[in-house]
């Protein structure tokens, strides 16, 4: 009961507190799939809504301090975090996908030349469908503004490590 007394003379405390605890949730959700006869995920949590992002088609280019790199249709260098995979996708909110738009698309991923690794889809949580190379969510990086540009690797977010994809 003292507690209560405290949250009574301090309104202003039971508002951190809350807002803490909504910061504590946020940070720590992952959404987790599981196989379907329909392929829908499973879980429930808030998440983004995500648009189609680029054509069904990964390909692979040549970049001047990667080497081969896998790209979106539209030349977009491609990302994985090594704590997320298809299983239990964890960038699904919107503070994660404005840095880290999962690279969404109608219609099965086709390889292009000199892709090796194989290509599928996932079922993100508002229903899109995201590609994945070798089982890894692809995504790309907001700060990559033009085809070539690999800002976002080796960033550190999420629990994970941020890498660009090699074929």
């Amino acid at each position: 009961m003292r507690h209560l007394a405290l949250l009574k003379l301090r309104p202003g405390l039971a508002g951190l507190l809350i807002i803490l605890s909504l910061a504590v949730t946020a940070c720590g959700s992952a959404y987790s799939t599981a196989p379907t006869s329909t392929g829908a995920a499973r879980g429930s949590v808030s998440t983004a809504v995500v648009p189609v992002t680029g054509g069904a088609t990964v390909q692979v280019a040549n970049n001047s301090s990667k080497g081969q790199i896998l790209v979106t249709s539209d030349g977009r260098t491609l990302y994985t975090n090594t704590v997320d995979t298809a299983q239990t996708l964890k960038c699904v909110t919107s503070e994660c996908t404005n840095f880290w738009p999962p690279y969404a698309v109608k219609g099965q991923p086709t390889a292009g030349q000199g892709v090796t690794g194989t290509l599928g889809t996932v079922t993100r949580p508002d229903g899109s469908t995201q590609v994945t190379y070798n089982q890894q969510p692809l995504y790309t990086f907001y700060l990559d503004k033009q085809a070539g540009d690999v800002q976002g690797d080796g960033f550190t977010d999420l629990g994970g490590t941020w890498h660009v994809v090699t074929p």
